[in-house]
């Protein structure tokens, strides 16, 4: 159970720093956001939360309000993949939701607690 947290705690983070850098160096390059007309100031401050969500994540107190905040980006982005009517990516989008959720109900990683 340990490694399965650990990996997808680290997985998390690697696409939180990912999707915030992309977010904020390319906006107009995020395909979906574009479709579903989300301005370009909208995808960097979602890029930025994203940011702010994977940092956050790194820290045992607020673990919770981290994996709270990237369902919430997994949310919006599902919400952007159907208004742009592309139902592939939203189910990808959802299945890739249920890992900040299993997060959130482990509670905070077991390699962190002493």
């Amino acid at each position: 159970m340990k490694a399965t947290i650990a990996v997808l705690t680290l997985v998390s983070v690697a696409a939180s720093f990912y999707y915030f850098i992309a977010g904020l160096t390319g906006p107009e390059n995020m395909v979906v956001y574009r479709r579903a007309n989300v301005p370009v100031w909208g995808v960097r401050a979602w890029a930025v939360l994203l940011g702010v969500s994977g940092v956050l994540l790194l820290f045992p107190p607020t673990f919770r309000p981290a994996t709270v905040l990237m369902v919430m980006n997994s949310l919006f982005t599902i919400t952007c993949f159907v208004l742009a009517k592309d139902w592939r990516g939203g189910l990808v989008e959802g299945l890739f939701l249920q890992i900040p959720v299993f997060l959130f109900l482990v509670g905070r990683p077991i390699f962190f607690r002493g």
